[in-house]
């Protein structure tokens, strides 16, 4: 840990302590010199007495300042983390919602519809599909898929898809799968990008 209040807590401890020493040998009533012509007068003993006051005093502040300090660095490096793991999964979730727009366009085309609200969208392919697309990183649980399914039999169609890049709950899983509604999370859409570049790959004969 590297700060200067430490730098003068140290200098000030050496110091308190080297004036400490002195008056403990040579004070005018020292106990532990017995010789009393290598003692100090009353005034150099009162000044060195104060000296290691002083000091004591000074490293004890200067340890508190030390520790705020660097309570304060922790907190600000806590807060830059957490910053930054906000903007990264920011990033994630613009870019599995860009993947996912990618991989919707090459299916069929997506459009808005007054048959259903603004969340939703219809897929138009071979049959058309009802999809949801998650903008938040948040996993979508049952209430939004029977909500999906609610819309589907409004409209009269049979294919659902929920794209969410936060996953679903389990309860969600098993409703989808008995509603035929499709989910595509982060992990699915990996799959469905390789099998696109695959089906991609131009097969050469011979």
């Amino acid at each position: 840990m590297k700060s200067k209040w430490l730098w003068v807590s140290s200098i000030s401890t050496i110091i308190g302590v080297l004036a400490g020493g002195v008056y403990l040998f040579f004070a005018e009533h020292s106990l532990l010199l017995s010789d009393k012509d290598l003692t100090l007068s009353a005034f150099w003993s009162t000044f060195m007495l104060w000296v290691f006051v002083l000091m004591f005093v000074v490293a004890l502040l200067c340890n508190v300042l030390a520790f705020m300090e660097l309570d304060d660095e922790h907190r600000l490096a806590g807060v830059n983390q957490r910053l930054r793991t906000m903007l990264a999964g920011t990033d994630r979730q613009h870019q599995f919602l860009q993947d996912a727009q990618r991989l919707l366009s090459r299916k069929g085309q997506l459009s808005a519809s007054n048959k259903v609200t603004a969340d939703y969208q219809i897929l138009h392919a071979q049959r058309d599909t009802l999809v949801f697309i998650q903008q938040s990183e948040l996993p979508v649980d049952i209430t939004q898929v029977r909500m999906m399914f609610q819309q589907m039999l409004a409209i009269d169609v049979s294919d659902g898809l929920v794209v969410s890049s936060g996953g679903f709950s389990n309860q969600a899983w098993i409703f989808a799968q008995e509603a035929n509604i499709s989910l595509l999370d982060s992990k699915s859409l990996r799959k469905q990008q390789k099998r696109a570049k695959i089906q991609q790959v131009p097969v050469i004969q011979s």
